[in-house]
């Protein structure tokens, strides 16, 4: 059998994919070990097996089906990576996203948060998967696989995702700073604040991963405690929340924000991170059992960490449905909006182009209010308008908790799309700090740009959430390429099932991005948005000149040039399966084969058992 191989352009030549003398992840027996070239800190740091193990591998016979059987000890021995990875659905721009879901929408949307979540959980569980099963994260996956040009595009795609993602952090836990403090502390020292307090993150790495574990989950158990005070104290109709839960509703007016919560709720960034986290799991992968189990308790925890973060989203849509939904001001032109109390917007500053002031009932409190935008700064003060003095500060602590924590999960996701993209061996507080000035500097920006004005910052937040959408495919594509791939995985990769149910989600986002694309270069000229005052964008309002069309439709190709390119092997098959004939770009032993675990096998031991 051929060796696979894969550009490497640090020596001009062929990296051999299989059998070089590049270090290995160790890998099942007969799965293609994918090279890699440097360790983590935290990787195989925790024991997860026990002599009950020992007597399972004894018992199993060769060609028996797997079986995995709970244990709550092995189970709290695999806790950790899920919770991790949970705070992407829990961070600054998924409560904003949240908040004004409930405020603009009611709880119309519900339905599209819960869907989105449980795509998120079949991605993330198929990282975890190539994790457990190969021993590699996506990035070093992607570096091994692709041409060294494409592992690079990929590479920049993710860090622009992973500084989009650090602005709305970072600036969240600068705007909770400054709320806590009266205002005293102002939103951009409070960034500075932030970006200097994430090398906490490295003492407790130090300390061990499972320290690094139990401190996220008292901020994820903080978060919790503070947004279900808040939801207690509002008053939720129960039959309209079950309905919008159940009942797929899509407003015209909420398209951009349903758009908006699928960027916000899958981070793209937290498929590669996922991927890195099991891995400080220490497995034993020549055992087939132990990697079955692994897989299993990986996809009970990740599905009960992300069941908590959809609560806690569901608890800010609720808390802010009952006070700010007002069906008027959803209706608006060039909404929505949300019905506020002038003292709540008196500090948020806005462009010449203000909104008509429209009055509204604010239900909570039985007073008139304006429609207007809502933000994470603007929130604080309506909530205490609204629930009482307190829900201020509380709201506060909860967003605080959030920004904390997942500043320092992403900073972490940095280091393991850069260690395993560019393989860059760096001491862990170089990391850090190379990640923090990336992230820092665009987040400084965005704050002094729009301290005095409130609704730049909820515009800003509100396209960076989008810019998750777009990017989004950069990190999904390849995940769905490595769990679908039986040479990598063997028998634990995707059956066709769960392959096509996961082709048409890509499909689907592939779709929605196209429609983000079209929406984003229709923007009225600056006279026009001031002296239209209705709001409405007409026809004659789109001033894109040809040159930005031209741009756009070549960014279009080179965009959807590198989705295809990802799924190369993928198309490679449907169009061979069409034309019933054998992949031509494989040696004919594996094209000809019906037994998918056979292109498996090493060379060496062509008639070795299967995984």
């Amino acid at each position: 059998m051929s060796a696979r191989t894969t550009v490497n352009s640090s020596t001009g030549g062929q990296e051999p994919f299989l059998g070089s003398n590049v270090r290995t992840k160790p890998s099942n027996n007969g799965l293609a070990a994918i090279p890699v070239s440097h360790h983590r800190e935290m990787d195989a740091e925790v024991e997860v097996e026990d002599a009950a193990d020992d007597i399972v591998d004894a018992q199993y016979v060769e060609g028996q089906p797997l079986k995995f059987r709970f244990s709550w000890r092995k189970l709290w021995k695999f806790a950790g990576p899920g919770w991790l990875m949970s705070l992407a659905y829990l961070d600054p721009g998924n409560l904003e996203s949240s908040l004004q879901l409930g405020s603009y929408t009611q709880f119309q949307l519900v339905w599209v948060l819960w869907w989105a979540t449980v795509m998120g959980l079949v991605l993330q569980e198929m990282s975890a998967r190539l994790g457990l099963v190969a021993g590699v994260d996506l990035a070093q996956a992607v570096r091994a696989e692709y041409p060294r040009w494409l592992n690079y595009v990929i590479y920049v795609m993710m860090e622009i995702a992973v500084i989009g993602a650090d602005i709305q952090e970072v600036v969240g836990s600068g705007i909770a700073i400054s709320l806590l403090s009266n205002g005293y502390v102002a939103v951009w020292v409070g960034c500075l604040i932030t970006g200097f307090d994430t090398f906490t993150f490295l003492i407790v790495q130090y300390a061990g991963v499972r320290y690094l574990e139990a401190m996220i989950c008292l901020l994820i158990g903080t978060m919790a405690v503070c947004f279900f005070i808040n939801w207690g104290a509002s008053e939720t109709d129960a039959t309209l929340l079950l309905e919008g839960w159940v009942v797929p509703m899509l407003p015209a007016y909420a398209l951009t924000q349903a758009v908006g919560t699928v960027g916000a709720v899958i981070m793209p960034h937290n498929l590669y991170l996922h991927s890195g986290l099991v891995l400080s799991r220490k497995v034993k992968r020549e055992s087939p059992n132990r990697v079955y189990a692994a897989i299993w308790y990986a996809r009970i925890e990740a599905a009960a960490a992300l069941l908590m973060s959809f609560f806690i989203n569901l608890a800010i849509i609720a808390a802010n449905a009952a006070p700010f939904f007002n069906s008027t001001c959803a209706e608006l032109d060039g909404g929505p909006y949300a019905c506020l109390l002038p003292s709540d917007i008196a500090d948020s500053s806005s462009d010449d182009c203000d909104l008509p002031a429209v009055s509204c009932l604010q239900r909570s409190t039985g007073l008139y209010g304006v429609c207007d935008e809502i933000g994470l700064q603007v929130e604080g003060k309506a909530m205490s308008n609204a629930l009482g003095k307190s829900a201020l500060y509380i709201w506060a602590v909860g967003l605080l908790a959030a920004g904390q924590s997942s500043t320092m999960v992403c900073t972490y996701a940095g280091q393991i799309i850069m260690g395993g993209c560019l393989q860059i061996e760096l001491a862990p507080w170089k990391r850090v700090a190379i990640t923090r000035i990336f992230a820092l500097g665009p987040a400084l920006l965005v704050a002094l740009s729009t301290v005095e004005n409130q609704k730049l910052f909820n515009n800003i937040n509100e396209y960076l959430n989008i810019l998750q959408s777009v990017q989004l495919p950069f990190a999904m594509l390849p995940v769905l390429h490595f769990a679908s791939s039986k040479r990598h995985l063997g028998r634990f990769a995707s059956g066709p099932i769960l392959f096509a149910v996961t082709c048409c989600l890509a499909g689907l986002v592939l779709f929605i991005n196209v429609l983000l694309i079209v929406q984003f270069l229709q923007v009225p000229p600056v006279e026009t948005s001031c002296t239209n005052v209705s709001g409405v964008l007409e026809p004659d309002d789109v001033v894109l000149p040809s040159w930005g069309w031209a741009l756009a439709g070549l960014y279009a190709i080179f965009y959807f040039g590198i989705c295809l390119r990802i799924m190369k092997e993928e198309l490679l098959d449907l169009v061979a399966f069409v034309l019933c004939k054998p992949r031509r770009d494989l040696p004919d032993e594996l094209a000809m084969t019906t037994d998918p675990l056979a292109v498996t096998q090493p060379s060496a031991n062509p008639t070795g058992p299967a995984v």
